[in-house]
């Protein structure tokens, strides 16, 4: 699969992942086994679900903005990708920081791999929620592909988390536009 053409096929070029991301995600996708969750839905959704489509791995999103989700969606049952679980998860209030209203009944085995662009980093805490609300479904190999890392919110919310538990970051990319996160 040419990632460049999923990209640009795609469209939302100003929002849509940069093609070193894309290409390290997938390449996560491909080495890692058991559950995906991705925060933020876009061109990386496409990916990811093309990359499991012939797997038994569970794939769930997150998408906070309803008229995002509900055209993902389309594209989704447009192209047959029925074992992709996008959940629409309005943002909600936590302690400190708004995060996706996870549903109470969702069945999600321990994820080993998380794809996060969302939220926005114009809500409050930004990504910071992924941690404290899902770490008891993250598997203690899980890694965690964060987008945007050049940018300052984001490099504080992953010294926030290792403050409070034990992972290591690496930025990743020629400019550190995207990094890795690991469990110690």
């Amino acid at each position: 699969m040419d990632i460049l053409l999923l990209a640009l096929a795609w469209g939302n070029l100003g929002y849509a992942a940069g093609l070193s991301y894309l290409r390290h995600v997938g390449g996560h996708v491909v080495r890692s086994q058991g559950a995906i969750l991705e925060c933020g839905s876009g061109a990386t959704t496409l990916l990811v679900a093309m990359l499991c489509r012939s797997t038994d791995r569970q794939f769930i999103v997150l998408e906070h903005n309803k008229t995002w989700h509900d055209h993902l969606q389309r594209i989704l049952d447009y192209l047959g990708f029925s074992h992709v679980t996008l959940i629409h998860a309005p943002l909600v209030d936590y302690e400190g920081y708004r995060w996706y209203r996870i549903p109470r009944d969702l069945l999600i085995d321990k994820i080993a791999l998380v794809v996060c662009d969302g939220p926005p980093s114009s809500n409050p805490g930004g990504r910071y929620g992924l941690l404290p609300t899902m770490i008891d479904h993250l598997a203690g190999d899980c890694t965690i592909l964060m987008d945007d890392t050049h940018r300052r919110a984001e490099q504080h919310i992953i010294d926030a988390w290792t403050e409070c538990r034990c992972v290591k970051a690496s930025r990743i990319g020629r400019f550190g536009t995207h990094a890795e996160v690991v469990f110690c």
